[in-house]
């Protein structure tokens, strides 16, 4: 039996320009929420744009540490409702004799969010993770946070973010450390979110012209939506982190293979930490190096001892991200 599919809608982006003469000054905020006070919808008006932000989990759950699946599209119908319903009240609210039911079918989708979220495997940590896929693209934006005096300090273990122009945002992240640091002390430990946010050019090839809020709120859509999650997490597991596991493996390899100092394993690991993202990739550069050597494989050995040891390699990051992989799949 295969792992259920996790990945699910999450955030969606709603947008119009107030072209209609009289609302370009109109000026609003108003917000639906759910019984535990998390947002279902919000809207916003200012100069001439109105935008609306709909979190599905929130419509179906008290939080949104699962996302919403195929699964829930039984209750989808009156998610939809729901949600048309509050943005049809608070349009005609501000708006008044100004309001036109054209204005729904204008509110088009500018971002999608999906997102994934397990917890790690075995001795794995979020931060392991979260290394991985910074080392695997050449520009990210690290998680910030700021001390007593406001005071910004980069805080690269606790979440990364990364751009594909026009297509998508990966954000990687701890996702027990930030519901704690909301409140929420009860959550599992150890939880990391892959999150997918799709833009303008994506959305263009996944919905085409069908991207208004009622086109977005169905199960046909939700599907679009989740099977390309599933297609770009493939791509950058193929692309991205195979390749810089790849090269990690050959730079711990060439540092095993230049040494002559007698202790090669022990000097590589310690010249090489930051490359050996998972005890696997010393795994397969001891091997390529005792067949190099023509010595027997004593590789089962030196990973057992560096395994078990305190030497702080990360432990089970592939099998985390091949849980992610399987239960996407």
């Amino acid at each position: 039996m295969g792992v259920k599919k996790l990945q699910g809608a999450d955030g969606m982006n709603f947008e119009m320009q107030m072209t209609v003469a009289g609302l370009e000054g109109a000026k609003f905020n108003e917000e639906l929420k759910n019984k535990e006070g998390n947002d279902i919808v919000k809207v916003n008006c200012w100069g001439g744009k109105l935008s609306a932000f709909v979190n599905l989990p929130h419509a179906v759950r008290p939080n949104n540490v699962q996302p919403f699946q195929l699964s829930d599209c039984i209750s989808l119908e009156l998610v939809r409702n729901q949600v048309v319903e509050f943005m049809r009240s608070c349009l005609q609210k501000h708006l008044k004799d100004k309001y036109s039911e054209e204005f729904l079918s204008q509110l088009t989708v500018t971002k999608l969010e999906c997102n994934l979220t397990i917890k790690c495997v075995g001795d794995c940590k979020p931060k392991d993770v979260i290394k991985l896929f910074e080392k695997a693209f050449p520009k990210v934006t690290v998680y910030k946070e700021t001390d007593d005096k406001g005071k910004p300090h980069k805080k690269p273990e606790r979440g990364i973010t990364t751009t594909k122009a026009h297509e998508w945002v990966l954000k990687v992240y701890d996702k027990s450390y930030q519901l704690r640091k909301d409140g929420d002390l009860s959550v599992e430990s150890d939880l990391i979110r892959v999150e997918l946010v799709f833009l303008d050019r994506m959305l263009d090839r996944m919905y085409s012209n069908k991207r208004s809020l009622e086109d977005i709120l169905t199960r046909k859509a939700i599907k679009t939506l989740i099977d390309q999650y599933q297609v770009t997490f493939d791509e950058i597991c193929e692309n991205e982190l195979k390749n810089v596991l790849n090269a990690c493996t050959q730079e711990v390899f060439e540092s095993l293979t230049y040494s002559t100092s007698g202790n090669e394993v022990s000097d590589t690991v310690t010249r090489c930490k930051e490359f050996i993202l998972d005890i696997e990739v010393l795994r397969k550069a001891l091997q390529r190096w005792y067949k190099f050597r023509g010595m027997a494989d004593n590789s089962k050995r030196m990973v057992f001892y560096y395994r078990n040891g305190n030497f702080g390699i990360p432990k089970d990051v592939l099998k985390t991200v091949k849980l992610m992989h399987n239960s996407t799949g």
